[in-house]
């Protein structure tokens, strides 16, 4: 090969790369990004009649082209305390419980991890994942040691993810990789109010066949006490966690959450070991913090046949014993929500070199296998059957069976639809639709599909404005200060006997402020004023008391000595009916004053 060929062939192989890697990508998302597919934005929704007649009837005769069977899915959720000796340790009995050499291994195999690392604050800051991929290798080999024993499909890792302590990992067999599509990941912070992300969740979503399902995994707020902060952090993980396409955690056919949600038994530390040591686990169960309705609406738990996974002393399968002992709490849990899921095993692992005991569930889904070429071939049918032979040649070149158009209007004002061979704004067709005579505009009540039916007509009449013959009443105004401005007196004895007094008090003392020694910069342009408070309690031409704020104070306080003694009784039950004439009463039955304050008219 010559020089020249060779630099043509990697000239090619740069551009194929560049296109595969830059172009097509790029392309992709402005489509979604016009379509409104990108997390955040409204999907925007295109009517074709058409189409939405095959798509119903491709729902409707579903049976010709699916087939249903079942997949089996292992869920598990441990709290490793920040504990690294367990990656050696065997972690079969939770991963692979049943050791029955028959029994059907799962097809997906999801682990939810809390507290992978120590939630330090440097952690908090900046996460660590090389913790996350030593436990993602540990499990892995685990899972397939146990399926090469005994004769199994071997698993790999289709997706993990990481916020600090939180991690979640989700495993496949390889013999299904082929009907698992749109893989998605997102995360969630609730610690410190959604800064950090010591708290929170990670959730994975996945489309097999025809069924979306979602995994997420929580660490929700800690303590006995921080119940109400637990439940924010349920809210705001499951209105805030959303991925691609707008979607959010509630629009796929099957939810499970798994992890560590702290919710405690409303017992003493004494009660609850007593009713653990009697196996009463009915009792612990109805006072769970959990059950009380606040949380996980529409979500289904399997029956807790297990005592509380918390807290243990570490290496062993006692309670905590330490100064202050925690009281033990079904603080790992697995629910789930979705008509596909059908849960048949919920139990824990003996596994001690973490406080928490990990806990697992084993699910049956239901699915739908679609075969795709005869989907599409009925596809095609329900298409032909639709089309129309062309009634009118186009001008600019006969139409064959190929392209098809002459599709029926949807009102007997416009053209039928076009094609790319004939326009109809290219054979004088135009649509004359035109509103009724008068004031009237598109009705904006009706429907945005317009083949949709609807008894809402095309057009209405403008709405016309009429114009308000109501004066507002004349307020009757009082010159508070000495200024030239004007404020409406407020209704109720109390109130005037405010403004009385006040106006008593500065014509008494409107001597005293004209004889003050005025500044020697008084012939200087004067500084713009400086609002203060109260302004009805201060004269305009009481320049100096303004700079000095303490014989402004003590203008205050006489005011309110002279004010004081002059109050009106207090109001009875027939000045009810006028809330103006009405006090504040502190709890100890005080009366309040109210603020002196002037109104304005706005």
């Amino acid at each position: 090969m010559s020089l020249a060929g060779a630099l043509a062939d990697a000239r090619k192989s740069a551009t194929r790369v560049y296109i595969n890697n830059f172009a097509d990508k790029g392309r992709q998302n402005t489509i979604d990004l016009l379509l409104g597919r990108l997390m955040g934005q409204s999907p925007l929704h295109l009517y074709d009649p058409i189409a939405d007649y095959v798509n119903a009837e491709l729902t409707t005769r579903a049976h010709e082209y699916t087939t249903s069977s079942s997949i089996k899915i292992w869920a598990g959720t441990f709290n490793l305390n920040g504990r690294v000796n367990g990656i050696k340790e065997d972690l079969a009995p939770w991963l692979w419980p049943d050791s029955n050499q028959s029994s059907q291994p799962a097809d997906i195999v999801a682990v939810g991890f809390q507290e992978i690392v120590e939630l330090s604050p440097q952690q908090i800051m900046s996460t660590d994942p090389e913790r996350r991929r030593r436990w993602e290798d540990a499990i892995k080999w685990t899972l397939n040691d146990c399926a090469r024993k005994r004769g199994k499909d071997e698993y790999v890792l289709l997706r993990s993810g990481q916020l600090v302590g939180a991690a979640l990992m989700i495993f496949v067999k390889i013999s299904i990789l082929t009907k698992i599509k749109s893989v998605e990941g997102s995360v969630k912070k609730t610690g410190m109010s959604g800064i950090a992300g010591n708290k929170g969740a990670v959730a994975i979503r996945m489309d097999y066949a025809q069924t979306s399902l979602c995994f997420i995994t929580a660490h929700l707020a800690a303590g006995f006490a921080n119940y109400e902060e637990r439940n924010r952090d349920y809210q705001t993980i499951s209105h805030g966690l959303g991925f691609q396409r707008n979607r959010t955690i509630e629009n796929h056919d099957g939810i499970i959450w798994l992890g560590d949600f702290n919710y405690r038994i409303g017992l003493s530390n004494e009660r609850v070991r007593q009713l653990i040591d009697k196996f009463d686990l009915d009792t612990l169960y109805e006072n769970d913090q959990m059950m009380a309705g606040h949380v996980f609406p529409f979500y289904s738990e399997s029956r807790i046949t297990f005592r509380p996974t918390y807290k243990f002393d570490n290496g062993t399968d006692d309670y905590d014993t330490s100064e202050k002992p925690r009281t033990p709490a079904w603080c790992d849990r697995i629910i789930r929500k979705g008509d596909v899921l059908k849960q048949t095993h919920y139990a824990t692992a003996p596994l001690q070199f973490s406080d928490h005991k990990p806990v697992y569930a084993i699910f049956h889904c239901a699915t739908d296998d679609v075969n795709e070429a005869k989907k599409q071939s009925l596809s095609q049918d329900l298409y032909a059957e639709q089309k129309l032979p062309t009634k009118n040649s186009s001008r600019h070149g006969d139409i064959g069976d190929s392209d098809l158009v002459g599709y029926d209007s949807i009102a007997p004002e416009l053209p039928p639809a076009s094609s790319d061979r004939q326009k109809w704004w290219l054979d004088d067709a135009r649509s004359n639709i035109a509103g009724p005579e008068g004031e009237s505009i598109l009705n904006r009540k009706r429907p945005s599909n317009p083949f949709t039916s609807t008894a809402e007509p095309d057009w209405t009449m403008r709405p016309t404005r009429t114009k308000s013959t109501r004066t507002p009443p004349r307020a009757a105004t009082s010159k508070i200060a000495s200024g030239n401005e004007s404020y409406p007196s407020r209704a109720g004895p109390f109130t005037r006997s405010i403004q009385i007094a006040a106006d008593e008090y500065i014509a008494r003392n409107k001597d005293v402020s004209s004889s003050m020694p005025k500044s020697s910069s008084s012939a200087r342009k004067p500084a713009p004023p400086v609002p203060r408070k109260p302004p009805s309690l201060t004269s305009s031409g009481d320049q100096q008391a303004l700079d000095n704020p303490k014989p402004a104070i003590s203008i205050a306080r006489s005011l309110n000595s002279e004010i004081l003694p002059r109050l009106p009784p207090r109001p009875t039950e027939a000045d009810a009916g006028n809330p103006t004439t009405l006090l504040d009463e502190d709890d100890d039955g005080a009366r309040s004053l109210p603020t002196l304050q002037p109104t304005r008219n706005i």
